[in-house]
Order: C-alpha cells, then sequence, then structure tokens
C-alpha cells in the first residue's frame, strides 16, 4: 500500500544560483576509474524534498525501455490524456476506462503513484458537446453541468483513488489577458460561474478524503495572471472550496529568467496556505514566445525555423544545465510548501514541444532521445546530491593549525594559487604533498616526469587532518583556482598513529571528506573529482579494519564519471595490509615505487579528460616546507 506523506525537508545548505556540480552516486568500490553501469536515480537524489514525477501518455508506459526509465528516477505518473474528461468520458453514459486502467495497473504493479488529471477542463474546445448541451441542442443548464460535473468525478474518483494521491481537480479556468475577467470564458463560467470549481473540489474531497487536491494552470507565476491567481484562490476558500494546492504548469523557455517571479509567487502562496505542485516541468530551447508575438506575424517564418534538429552546442547545453539547477535549487528553497515536481513527458523525442506550436526538433528535458541522461541531468542530479552532502558537511568543523610553519606553508599555498594555470589540482596531507614539493627533490623529479604537459600543482600540506585541510580550502588556497580535475587524498592523520579506532573515527573521516568535497564542489563545480582510498599503514596494522570500512563508504560517493573513485591498495599491498617492499620505508609514506603505482592509474583519466600532455607545462612553481629555507 502506498502513503500519502506530505512530510519535506526544512531549508538545507545549497549551491549558488547557475552552479552545475560535480556527480555523486552509490558505486562499488573498484580498483579503477572505469565507469560501470549508470545507477544515477533521480527519485535518490530528490530524497524526501518532494515528490518527483513524469507525466506520459498510457502507451509509454508500455514500452519496456520507458518503463525502465520511470520506474528508475519516478514516484508519481501523471496520465497525460487518458483520464481528461474527453478521453475517459466521451458522452453522458459512455465511458472508455480501457487506456486509463492500463495506466493505472502499471502503477500499481510498480509501486506508483498516480495524479489523477483531470476531472474538469475548462475550456470549450476542451470539453466535448454533450456537456455544453441538453434537451437536443439546447445550451445547458446550471443545474445539469453541476449534476454532470459531480457525477463524472465521483465516478472516476472511486474507480481509481486506491492509487490516485493527488488530483488535478479543475484545469486553467483562468482568464489570460487583462482584458478578460477572473476566469476564462467557457461554458462553465458562463453558466455557473465560479460554482463549477466549487462543486468540483467539493465533490473530489467527498470521494478521495485524503488526497492533496490541485487546481492546475499555467503562466501563473506571471504578475497579471498571479494577481487573478491569488484572488481566485481567496474566493475559492471564502466559498469552501477544498483546495489544497496550486499546481504550476513549468513549461519554461530557454532565458526567460522567471526565478524572482517565481520566488514572489511562491511566497504568496505560502501565506494563503497553498501548497504547490510543479505539476508539468520543461524548459523549451526552441523558444515560442515570438509564435504570438505582434498578432502572429513572425508565424510563417518561425513555421521552418528547426534551429537544433542537429543537437544542441556544448554552450547551449551548460545554459540549459544552468537553468533547470537554478530551478531545482529554487524547489529545494521551498521544499516546505513544494509537494511535487513533475516533468512533462519523459525524454526529449516525446516531447510536446516538438510539435507545438510548430514543428520542430527540442531538447527541453533531462534524457536525450535515446533515453541517455544529458548534461542537465549531470547538473541537476549533482546539485541534489552535493546540497544532501553540504548538509551532513555542517557538522564537520574547519579548524586552523597555530603552528608558524604551517601558517607560512598556507602562506606560500596562497601566493601559488595565483601563480601559473593550474589544470590539475592535488590536495591531501603529507602524503600527497612529499609527491612534487622541492624539499623531495627525487619525488619532485617523478612528478614533473609524470604530470609535464597537464600543468599540475599540488597543494597538500603535511600532518593536516581533514579539517585542516577544510580550513585552508576555505580560506584562499581555492580563490580563483578552476581545476578541471582534482585528486584527493585525505584522512590518514585523522587516525591514531597507535592502536585501532572506533566507530566515531570512521564517522569522523567520512564526514571530513565529504567536507572536502563540498567545498570543492561550491568553488570548482566543473571539475573532474578524483577521490582516492586511504592507503594500507604498515605503520599501524591495527588500523587495516579501519582503512577498509572507510573507503567502502568513500565509494558510495562515487558515480564513475564526475566523481571517481580510485582504489589501488591492492597494487599497494599484501593481502595482509601491509605495503609492499619498495613501496615506502616508513610503512606509512610513498615511495617512489607507490608514486609510480598513483601515477599510472591517474594518467589515463587525464588523458580522457585534458587530452594528451602538452609540450609546455604553465604550473605553478613547486612549492616545500618554509623551515627549510630558514
Amino acid at each position: 500500500m502506498i502513503t500519502r506523506s506530505n512530510s519535506v525537508l526544512s531549508l538545507v545548505a545549497i549551491l549558488p544560483l547557475f552552479v552545475s556540480a560535480p556527480l555523486l552516486m552509490h558505486a562499488q568500490e573498484s580498483s579503477s576509474t572505469s565507469a560501470g553501469p549508470d545507477e544515477r536515480s533521480l527519485k535518490e537524489a530528490v530524497g524526501d524534498r518532494f515528490k518527483v514525477g513524469v507525466g506520459v501518455s498510457h502507451v509509454v508506459v508500455q514500452d519496456a525501455q520507458d518503463a525502465a526509465l520511470i520506474r528508475k528516477h519516478f514516484q508519481i505518473l501523471t496520465p497525460e490524456n487518458c483520464m481528461k474528461p474527453q478521453g475517459i468520458h466521451p458522452a453522458e453514459n459512455e465511458w472508455n476506462f480501457g487506456p486509463t486502467d492500463a495506466f493505472v495497473d502499471f502503477a500499481r504493479a510498480n509501486q506508483l503513484e498516480v495524479v489523477g488529471h483531470c476531472l474538469v477542463w475548462a475550456k470549450d474546445d476542451r470539453t466535448d458537446a454533450w456537456m455544453m448541451t441538453e434537451n437536443g441542442d439546447q445550451p445547458v443548464s446550471r443545474e445539469t453541468l453541476l449534476r454532470r460535473i459531480e457525477s463524472h468525478i465521483n465516478t472516476v474518483a472511486e474507480r481509481y483513488r486506491d492509487t490516485v494521491t493527488m488530483w488535478d481537480v479543475v484545469n486553467e479556468a483562468l482568464g489570460d489577458s487583462d482584458s478578460d475577467g477572473l476566469l476564462r470564458d467557457s461554458v462553465y463560467s458562463r453558466t455557473t460561474g465560479m460554482d463549477f470549481i466549487v462543486t468540483a473540489f467539493k465533490a473530489a474531497r467527498a470521494n478521495d478524503p485524503d488526497a492533496l487536491l490541485i487546481y492546475n494552470d499555467y503562466n501563473g507565476h506571471k504578475p497579471a495572471k498571479r494577481k487573478k491567481l491569488l484572488e481566485f484562490l481567496r474566493q475559492l476558500k471564502q466559498m469552501g472550496a477544498p483546495v489544497d494546492a496550486y499546481g504550476m504548469q513549468g513549461h519554461f523557455e530557454l532565458g526567460d529568467d522567471s526565478l524572482l517571479q517565481l520566488r514572489e509567487t511562491f511566497d504568496e502562496l505560502r501565506k494563503l496556505g497553498i501548497k504547490v505542485v510543479v505539476s508539468e516541468l520543461d524548459i523549451d530551447v526552441v523558444t515560442r514566445g515570438r509564435w504570438w508575438a505582434d498578432d502572429g506575424k513572425h508565424r510563417a517564418e518561425l513555421a521552418s525555423h528547426d534551429p537544433y534538429a542537429g543537437g544542441l552546442s556544448d554552450d547551449l547545453q551548460q545554459q540549459l544545465s544552468r537553468e533547470y539547477v537554478a530551478l531545482f535549487q529554487l524547489f529545494t528553497d521551498y521544499s516546505d510548501i513544494i509537494e511535487r515536481v513533475s516533468f512533462w513527458n519523459v525524454h526529449d523525442g516525446q516531447s510536446w514541444l516538438n510539435s507545438f506550436p510548430w514543428t520542430r526538433v527540442n531538447h527541453p528535458l533531462l534524457f536525450d532521445r535515446e533515453r541517455r541522461p544529458k548534461p542537465c541531468f549531470d547538473a541537476v542530479y549533482s546539485f541534489l546530491k552535493a546540497s544532501n552532502l553540504a548538509k551532513e558537511a555542517q557538522i564537520h568543523a574547519a579548524v586552523p593549525r597555530s603552528d608558524e610553519n604551517s601558517l607560512k606553508a598556507h602562506e606560500q599555498l596562497l601566493e601559488k594559487a595565483h601563480q601559473g594555470k593550474i589544470d590539475v589540482y592535488f590536495q591531501g596531507d603529507s602524503i600527497t604533498r612529499r609527491w612534487g614539493a622541492t624539499d623531495y627533490p627525487k619525488l619532485l623529479a617523478h612528478w614533473n616526469k609524470q604530470f609535464h604537459g597537464w600543468n599540475a600543482a599540488n597543494f597538500a600540506w603535511g600532518g593536516d587532518n581533514t579539517h585542516n585541510i577544510l580550513w585552508r580550502m576555505q580560506n584562499g588556497e581555492l580563490d580563483g583556482v578552476s581545476p578541471k580535475v582534482v585528486v584527493l587524498q585525505a584522512g590518514t592523520n585523522n587516525l591514531p598513529w597507535n592502536g585501532g579506532a572506533d566507530e566515531a573515527k570512521v564517522d569522523e573521516v567520512y564526514d571530513g571528506i565529504v567536507a572536502i568535497l563540498t567545498e570543492f564542489q561550491k568553488r570548482t563545480p566543473d571539475a573532474t573529482i578524483v577521490l582516492t582510498a586511504l592507503f594500507p599503514r604498515t605503520q599501524n596494522l591495527e588500523l587495516a579494519p579501519t582503512i577498509q570500512q572507510i573507503n567502502a563508504r568513500l565509494a558510495t560517493l562515487a558515480d564513475g564519471k564526475r566523481i571517481r573513485f580510485l582504489n589501488i591498495n591492492d597494487r599497494l599491498s599484501d593481502s595482509d595490509g601491509r605495503l609492499l617492499p619498495g613501496i615506502s620505508r616508513d610503512g606509512l609514506h610513498l615511495e617512489e615505487a607507490g608514486y609510480e603505482i598513483w601515477a599510472k592509474a591517474l594518467t589515463p583519466l587525464f588523458e580522457e579528460i585534458l587530452g594528451p600532455a602538452a609540450a609546455e607545462d604553465h604550473a605553478p612553481p613547486p612549492t616545500g616546507d618554509p623551515s627549510a629555507n630558514q
């Protein structure tokens, strides 16, 4: 049985507007950076902020590939057309339940909820003649129309209320233009005024007391229509209509800059005690506004306008990603009142925007025509996961080092951050620092040999734990730095020098690395992060189980795409967790042979992202231990 929960998250820490953060998801621990099956799930990333859904036709759910995509990413389905009055009720005494029954059966079989869409569509061209007339061709009377509405709702709600958890009770009743009245001119408004809406909501509540009852419309965030919407909802409340939520259709256009208007609208709805449903989300990339402008004089020109038949450029993909992330940041901000966010259609090939208002190849959704996640899916998923991590990371404090040498090292690295060009940024503790530091000339020579031409820079410092690394990153060492790859190896100095460690220490290391990842996500949103597993420690073999436990948790942060989990421990140590001969002298820090293994694992990834190493290298100069220069 599906539970009808209205719980939402409190406000969470989130990334700046228009940020496309790196991807995070569950993955198995691996000894390579190769990508496995894409197991990312949109509904898993959304969590309990709000329900995430999609509107599809009854035909789509019969396609095995579409059905698999729906099961993986969505919780709640809206029938695109089959449950609308014209689809399900073609004559007063005739019903066409077949397509809707099949749709609802699919939802039941897959433990999905359904949005009942819609019970009344308040437009004459979306209403059958039998509903509009009686006694032959006479206009329908007020009493007959209200009775027919109530009868229709009674029949539909009784049949599907076990699976429907939200009803679009009335659809598109508001007038569009300033010259229109509050309501759209239709048989419903002409015959009954507001009464048809009140009747519909009361009938829906009587048949389904626990469902969320929605008034659904478009452009309600725009100032002129927003004014009508708010007055309309106030009147409905005064008339006793049990309206729970406003369904904002959410058919946006690329570059339309609706965010401020949406915030203002959500603020007003919150004051009214009205919830929000984003009922039909997409972003039109072949924008349609000019179709209606200037009395339609551009339509002949637009009829052949098909600029993206071959796909979107990288710049447009990035813009679409930024705008989707901005919307989901907004939805997260208002998750206390947003009950659901539903896309309209599953993938680009199915979108209604390929044919409305003229035929063109459109790209408005998160999945492409082959059902593959697009960059905008990557960006939305990354944002959602990053905001979850940001919430977790709040418990991990940034702590500065107070010794004079560490403060001098920080100044040294601040200066380094503003020199040269940094495409690869290494961060960590002394294990990472020794590789590429002037006070370890043999290891520096190996660094230069392996990474010359990729503009790699080392910002690690010896003895740092995760709290210290986080402080350095938050205090200037990432300012103005925009690497394409980040390599992180951290957590060694959180663990004790002698003896074992308890579960609290495992949590501390994991939380610290989450906090560091989150900091990178905020400041270097386009970088691919290589999260390196904690290395074995022959110096303290009692920590072997702890290190394995930490690495198993770290592996869950990666997806093999924008965050890679790199575990080379099977090449560094034996089955007992002892570092192999030649890998380390002190049982903790690596020697050249160990760094060679690490470099060989990193090189294919650098080649994938950056291309082959260039002849010249423009990285900032290496640094060393400041005390050595005194």
